[in-house]
């Protein structure tokens, strides 16, 4: 599947250059905060792409005027728009902005495109600019599939969103062939047709350098580690990580830590609530918060293992990272993440401690074989760093440019 889409997109990437019709494409920024994760870091990646193969649509980017230069814009068909970050970050104003103000700003810059990255669109949009196609990104279903996971009002508020911005929008995207099957199960598309772009792993994680020994200092990391990396909320499974790390053996809790990066998002109580109560955990567990990127990177460069345990994930970049730094990983069957694996990772089902547990012991057992140089594990990893080649930002925008093409 992962290689037709390859082919597919490299036979489009040919008829955009020769035969694509110049645009003006608007991207709405603006509910991107500054610490980027999860779709701020999908955004990031596919601005990278789209400035690596697009040279000649005009792209217009509407962002909070205190985050103009987080988004490495350098290309001269990219124009940044600032609107005010004083008001946008109040998440009332900035829905009221989406709805009454940002149409007339699209309109002004004579959109041919607007690409809404996070579901919403701007319905009043098709009313005043009719020539305006509108392409909006629905990553996964979780509102519908698991609203326990989800703040009550934030929930009903992206499933009214949802259903309505699939009957007017003009194109509907998405990251996984997993989220394409789900998607037409609790809205109506009015476009059937759903464009699959396949998230990228930026370059750096190939070539990341280990952490030194300040580095590790600098996050309380004292011994060798496994790595959790994403936000600390109730989709990503941590309690079940944390259980499945503790019904590991003495032996390798002693030997290994478990190491959780990330901020905290919401209803995450529960995960330190285990972390506190377990006594097989309090010494061998370190919460280190946010963390840039470029410790990340070299943070999982040094584990043993990555482990990545979501209920449900539209695409699940951390995987993707894990297999791209040369570690084993360990993620779940579930929704994308197997779709995203292939036979590269060890999997595991989420709501079993000890499989958890069993799949954590073969990823450490993995390492340990890399480490004293075992052909099957280093045949192991290098499948795993050729499948993660395959998900590359310009590869992501190039399917993209073709959903925009594909309205016109």
């Amino acid at each position: 599947m992962l290689r037709r889409w390859l082919i597919i997109s490299r036979k489009l990437a040919e008829r955009i250059s020769s035969n694509s019709i110049k645009m003006r494409i608007a991207i709405d920024l603006t509910a991107t905060p500054k610490n980027k994760t999860g779709i701020g870091r999908y955004m990031l990646g596919l601005l990278k792409g789209l400035q690596e193969v697009d040279k000649e649509n005009e792209y217009y980017l509407f962002a909070q005027d205190d985050d103009l230069d987080g988004f490495g814009i350098y290309a001269p068909n990219f124009h940044m728009i600032p609107v005010k970050s004083s008001i946008m970050r109040k998440t009332y104003v900035r829905i009221l902005w989406e709805q009454v103000v940002f149409p007339w700003r699209v309109r002004k810059v004579k959109a041919d495109v607007l690409h809404c990255p996070n579901y919403t669109m701007p319905y009043l949009l098709k009313l005043i600019s009719s020539k305006t196609k509108v392409a909006t990104v629905f990553h996964d279903m979780t509102y519908f599939i698991h609203p326990e996971y989800l703040v009550g009002w934030k929930c009903k508020m992206f499933q009214w969103y949802i259903k309505r911005s699939a009957r007017r929008a003009d194109k509907i995207i998405t990251i996984s062939e997993n989220s394409k099957t789900d998607i037409p199960n609790f809205c109506k598309p009015r476009n059937k047709d759903i464009a699959v772009t396949y998230m990228g792993v930026k370059e750096d994680f190939f070539n990341s350098v280990p952490a030194d020994t300040e580095l590790l200092n600098k996050y309380g990391i004292n011994k060798k580690y496994i790595i959790y990396v994403g936000t600390l909320e109730p989709r990503k499974n941590v309690p079940g990580l944390l259980r499945g790390y503790a019904n590991m053996s003495e032996e390798i809790r002693n030997e290994y830590k478990l190491v959780i990066v990330g901020k905290k998002g919401w209803y995450y109580d529960e995960i330190f609530d285990t972390a506190n109560s377990d006594p097989r955990l309090k010494e061998n567990v370190v919460f280190t918060g946010f963390v840039e990127d470029e410790d990340m990177m070299r943070l999982m460069r040094s584990s043993s293992a990555v482990a990545y345990l979501s209920f449900y994930e539209g695409f699940g970049i951390p995987v993707i990272e894990g297999m791209a730094s040369g570690v084993p990983t360990v993620t779940t069957s579930l929704s994308s993440l197997s779709e995203v694996a292939g036979d590269c990772c060890f999997l595991c089902d989420p709501a079993s401690d000890t499989d958890i547990a069993k799949a954590l012991q073969k990823a450490v057992s993995g390492s340990k074989a890399l480490e004293n140089g075992e052909v099957e594990a280093i045949n192991n990893r290098d499948k795993a760093l050729e499948r993660a080649k395959y998900f590359s930002w310009q590869n992501c925008a190039k399917a993209t440019i073709n959903a925009y093409n594909s309205m016109n």
